[in-house]
């Protein structure tokens, strides 16, 4: 029944025949929608079974709206059965990775979404993730293999890529040691390696990043400790980043780090962000939270650099002016002089997200109550610092918790706006600065 469960009903904004033109990224929704969408950027494949047609649609909208998929299966009469919805496991340049149950709860597929596929336009691929991976992967990344080639080979490389699977190995290694599964489009077949952390802590990756332009180096980031810097093409050895040492923490039992940090690349520097925040919101309080930026270069040598300290901005100190779009969604709070202006003083807050394109910038999750269904998306820009813009997000399928991970960064978008412009076709594909999440945390 469609009215009651939110999976099957996606929000209006982004849908639109196109793409927004003035969107180079987005925030993109982790759990896609279950729903009869289509335009520009759809794209079709068959299930493993042979079946099902599945169709993928990417529906976007600009920070701080949260951008979302849609799925749909105009051959299965079971598509409002799909439990649970569709998930967008991992995603990264102009790729997707998305685990789609049609065939049941125990027969998942999984699905390469890639939105320039050359001349054909976005396409959609069938792949099969390696058993030991599909009953526990620690962190999924993709990578395009116009990221790793040298200058001049690049030939057709625009249409493959690399999946890379940083999983807990259950030989008889040491703890410091996972396998890296790729798998080569081109090549269309996986291999492994064993890789060493090299670091006595206990890794335990939620997200990985691309580092750097054409170099092929993946970090798989622990945003407790640090990065693993891995090469997709096993050319260097893997190396060790670790983050500043007052965000180092050694607690196994930090299990919601996602919903506090979050790293990324952004203006050719790595840059971590970092909340603290009272255990309760209190308006009276003169402070209820901190957000915090670190930074490194990310170009040529990683080591070359030592962490900076960018920005340290508190709750009381974000201008909220007549500029800031959408000022009427937040709560009001009268000041000494019983005047009534909009207040961030009283949410509960995680869940805060960099911009891919301003390092300057966080995107922050907002509730006034535990159990709203609906939260806030608050763009903060911590240089000036001042509240650029609120949106509302749908918070039902929260399930429950307070916060889970929700939402992650995508640079699809910019791909859209240079490839579809030659092309409208939608077609099942045989078939860079990168970013995947590996589950969704909850507090």
């Amino acid at each position: 029944m469609v009215d009651g469960n939110p999976s099957l009903r996606p929000p209006l904004h982004g849908n639109d025949p196109e793409p927004p033109q003035t969107c180079s990224w987005v925030l993109l929704d982790v759990h896609a929608y279950v729903a009869d969408r289509q335009n520009s950027t759809s794209a079709c494949a068959v299930t493993s079974d042979g079946a099902h047609v599945v169709r993928v649609t990417f529906c976007a909208a600009p920070p701080p709206l949260v951008s979302y998929i849609c799925v749909w299966s105009p051959s299965s009469n079971q598509i409002n059965k799909i439990v649970p919805e569709p998930i967008v496991e991992g995603a990264g340049s102009d790729l997707l990775l998305l685990e789609v149950n049609v065939r049941g709860r125990r027969d998942a597929d999984y699905f390469v979404y890639k939105a320039n596929a050359g001349r054909f336009g976005p396409s959609l691929q069938l792949i099969r993730l390696p058993e030991p991976c599909l009953r526990q992967h620690s962190c999924i990344a993709l990578l395009s293999h116009r990221d790793v080639v040298p200058n001049g080979e690049e030939d057709d490389c625009c249409c493959y890529y690399y999946v890379a699977v940083l999983h807990y190995h259950s030989g008889n290694v040491p703890d410091c040691v996972r396998k890296l599964w790729i798998f080569d489009s081109k090549q269309g077949q996986w291999s492994s390696r064993l890789v060493s952390l090299h670091c006595p802590l206990h890794h335990l990756p939620t997200k990985a990043i691309a580092l750097g332009e054409e170099h092929g180096l993946l970090g798989f980031v622990d945003p407790r400790r640090g990065v693993l810097v891995c090469d997709v093409l096993g050319r260097t050895p893997p190396r060790y980043l670790q983050l500043p040492p007052n965000l180092v923490r050694d607690d196994k039992k930090f299990e919601t780090a996602m919903l506090s940090r979050d790293i990324v690349v952004a203006e050719g520097r790595l840059t971590v962000v970092d909340l603290r925040r009272a255990t309760e919101p209190d308006i009276n309080q003169e402070w209820n939270w901190e957000v915090s930026t670190w930074s490194r270069k990310v170009t040529g040598d990683l080591w070359e650099e030592d962490w900076h300290n960018d920005y340290n901005v508190r709750c009381p100190d974000i201008l909220v002016d007549e500029d800031t779009d959408n000022a009427d969604l937040l709560p009001v709070h009268k000041d000494s002089q019983g005047t009534p202006r909009p207040t961030l003083g009283n949410f509960y807050i995680a869940h805060h997200t960099l911009s891919l394109s301003d390092s300057h910038v966080v995107y922050i999750m907002a509730k006034v109550g535990r159990r709203d269904k609906k939260a806030l998306v608050l763009s903060v820009d911590m240089k000036k610092p001042r509240l650029q813009g609120v949106a509302v997000f749908d918070a039902e399928r929260m399930y429950g918790v307070i916060f889970s991970y929700a939402y992650t960064q995508s640079w699809i978008p910019k791909y859209f706006n240079t490839t579809l412009a030659g092309t409208n076709q939608t077609h099942a594909g045989d078939e860079q600065p990168i970013l995947t999440h590996r589950h969704r945390q909850s507090v």
